[in-house]
Order: structure tokens, then C-alpha cells, then sequence
């Protein structure tokens, strides 16, 4: 692919709140920001676990992975990676742009102050869809 048709944004939705699913999001997302793309998570649904305090640490495997959580952790262990705390830390130092959704928070009765950080913006499917829509953008969801 030739650069000038190269996109220059991800847009990632992040609707899981399994291991399975928040690892791939952000080896995705990290991934795409060392490589110079603008990357933007929208968490929801069960995604919101990853933003919510309390509920972060309990974030384990799906069903589908075979693993229990003790596994799971021994073998991210052995292969070198993060956690999925260091993870959103290293997101967030690289610049991606960490968005929960206000239709989700407001679901579930969560508050600003109940995310793992106050300033994340909190942002609704209209802007979600400005992200989605740009020419530029690369969006999956997970």
C-alpha cells in the first residue's frame, strides 16, 4: 500500500470486558500509535469494566479461551506482556485517546468519579460516528 493511501487513524470500539478481548484492543491500539496513526478506543458495555475502579482487577478469559484466570495469567507472565492495567497506562502515555461511553454510563449508573481516571472523556455514539466516518480511519470493533 502506497503511503498517501495509507489510513492514518484506528478507531477501536471496545464492547467486551473479557482478557481476550481488552488484550487484542490494546496491542492493537499501542501498536498502531508507535507506528504514528491518532488511535481512539471507545469502551462500552462490558468494555467499561477496563475504565471502571474496582472493576479492572476483575477482568478474566472468556469462556471461549479454555483458560482460567490463574492461567491466563501465567502464561501472559511467561510471555513477557503487561498487565492489562499497564497496558491502559501505556495507551494512555503514548496518547491514545481513552473514551468511555456516556449512553453505557449512564445504563449502568456510573460516574465520572467511579473511572479509573476523571479526566477521560465521555463521549456519546454521535462522536463515535464523526471518529468511524473519517476517510482516514480504520475502524473495528472488538
Amino acid at each position: 500500500m502506497s503511503t498517501q493511501n495509507k489510513k492514518n487513524k484506528l478507531v477501536l470500539v471496545v464492547s467486551k470486558g473479557t482478557a481476550d478481548a481488552v488484550y487484542p484492543a490494546f496491542i492493537l491500539a499501542t501498536t498502531a500509535a508507535s507506528q504514528g496513526m491518532d488511535v481512539y478506543m471507545y469502551f462500552t458495555f462490558g468494555g467499561m469494566k477496563v475504565l471502571t475502579k474496582g472493576q479492572l482487577e476483575s477482568i478474566a478469559p472468556s469462556k471461549d479461551l479454555g483458560l482460567s484466570m490463574e492461567q491466563l495469567r501465567e502464561l501472559v507472565s511467561k510471555g513477557g506482556m503487561p498487565t492489562i492495567e499497564q497496558m491502559l497506562k501505556t495507551a494512555m502515555d503514548m496518547g491514545v485517546h481513552i473514551n468511555a461511553c456516556s449512553p453505557t454510563m449512564k445504563l449502568f449508573g456510573t460516574t465520572k468519579e467511579s473511572l479509573v481516571d476523571p479526566n477521560i472523556p465521555v463521549v456519546g455514539a454521535s462522536t463515535f460516528l464523526e471518529w468511524a466516518s473519517d476517510p482516514d480511519a480504520i475502524t473495528l470493533f472488538i
